[in-house]
């Protein structure tokens, strides 16, 4: 069976071009649960093929006819691998650069970790077949064994594209194009950049406490609103950057994504349903938390307000009829030069929680995600059980670890500050 990929997949499967490009493993990421203690690796073996099963899609590859690409897939080969390792850290960094041609890499794969003081349980995924609330499904599914719903194959990206007419895509397109434009009316702040080719990603967890994330979500609500939390996390992140020293640049360009899924929905599965938006904003305003914050609300409710929060789809579709170097040329400002300052992913609370996996607790999550080098950074926030966690993403040979640590303190810093 074939599928093509929708433009979100697209979207995703060019910058997995321009990973490569610069030295890198592909657009691959990750989601892991902390566990404290070893499930049974025979019923984890048994719930994946159970799960490939029902959902062959799991088993795809891609392949590509002329400029376009699609999943296709068959009886698949296992998607469970167990390990057992000293250094829990080591093996992620392991699993998330192993290099493989676009072709042949496993869309997903379920990954049982296994150390002295417990086992992590890690989904890692191409991110071309889904983004990070699919993945948070993928597990849901693979470890209750819910039958898909008849509406399950309903896509709220391909349903959005189709409620609209030729004019009305055309009038989004010009609009999203008129934004992208403006945006690149300053330079784009980017982390301090040291010499060396792009090889390996590595990243580092910071988790928060209980106390300290319930005083990281007030502050979040009082400085960005309730339905501001990701704006909360980038402004800091702006702050400690500038904190830190920023290689060059008079204004920072952050973008994240927009899910478009219905809350609590459970499907679909596959596919990326989001779109994207930019938090902008010049240096001068990052260097007044009350001011940077305010104008990051303002921004965000003009967006909307103007649509220009669905605004790009039109021109992912279009960009999904391009090659992968022609849109990723598209991707990067008039200079050819990288847009954005760093890249960042907020997801909250997973719905529905996993508390226990084969009886086991789960003692926290994080995720990963290869970046583009530059910007050599990207920060993952993850929301479990009430407690926070950042997982910063970096090319060290792009990024010094002085200057790595250094953010990681300013960021502390200002996500617990009100002042």
């Amino acid at each position: 069976m074939r599928q093509r990929l929708n433009p979100a997949d697209h979207f995703t499967l060019m910058l997995d071009h321009e990973i490569r490009c610069s030295g890198l493993a592909g657009n691959l990421c990750m989601l892991a649960y902390e566990l404290d203690g070893i499930p049974d690796v025979h019923e984890l073996a048994v719930r994946a093929s159970r799960f490939v099963a029902r959902c062959p899609q799991a088993g795809a590859r891609l392949c590509r006819q002329r400029r376009r690409y699609y999943w296709e897939w068959e009886a698949g080969a296992p998607i469970f691998f167990h390990h057992r390792v000293v250094d829990v850290h080591a093996a992620v960094c392991e699993l998330i650069n192993r290099k493989e041609a676009p072709e042949n890499i496993a869309p997903l794969e379920i990954h049982l970790i296994e150390a002295a003081d417990g086992a992590t349980l890690l989904l890692r995924w191409f991110h071309p077949i889904c983004d990070a609330k699919g993945a948070e499904l993928i597990l849901h599914h693979l470890l209750s064994d819910e039958t898909p719903s008849a509406d399950g194959t309903r896509e709220p990206l391909a349903t959005l594209i189709n409620s609209w007419s030729l004019w009305r895509k055309i009038g989004l397109a010009w609009k999203a194009n008129r934004h992208v434009v403006a945006l690149d009316r300053h330079v784009s702040v980017l982390p301090r950049q040291t010499e060396g080719a792009a090889a390996r990603l590595d990243f580092c967890i910071v988790r928060h406490s209980a106390d300290e994330s319930t005083t990281i979500m007030r502050h979040a609500m009082k400085q960005t609103g309730m339905t501001g939390t990701a704006l909360y996390f980038i402004g800091c992140l702006m702050r400690a950057v500038d904190a830190a020293g920023g290689s060059h640049g008079d204004s920072y360009c952050v973008p994240y994504a927009m899910n478009l899924r219905k809350r609590r929905a459970l499907y679909p599965l596959f596919g990326n349903q989001v779109t994207f938006l930019f938090a902008q904003a010049s240096r001068d305003e990052a260097s007044d938390r009350t001011r940077l914050f305010a104008a990051l609300r303002e921004q965000h409710k003009q967006t909307v307000r103007g649509g220009l929060d669905r605004a790009l789809i039109p021109l992912m579709q279009a960009g999904s009829w391009l090659s992968l170097e022609t849109f990723g040329g598209i991707r990067n400002t008039r200079y050819k030069s990288e847009r954005c300052s760093f890249w960042f992913s907020y997801t909250g609370e997973p719905e529905p929680r996993i508390d226990a996996i084969d009886g086991i607790p789960v003692k926290g999550m994080f995720q990963l995600s290869q970046v583009t080098a530059p910007p050599s950074l990207g920060l993952l926030v993850s929301h479990y059980a009430g407690r926070i966690t950042l997982s910063y993403n970096y090319i060290p040979t792009a990024i010094d670890e002085g200057w790595m640590q250094q953010l990681i303190a300013s960021m502390r810093a200002e996500l617990l500050t009100t002042t």
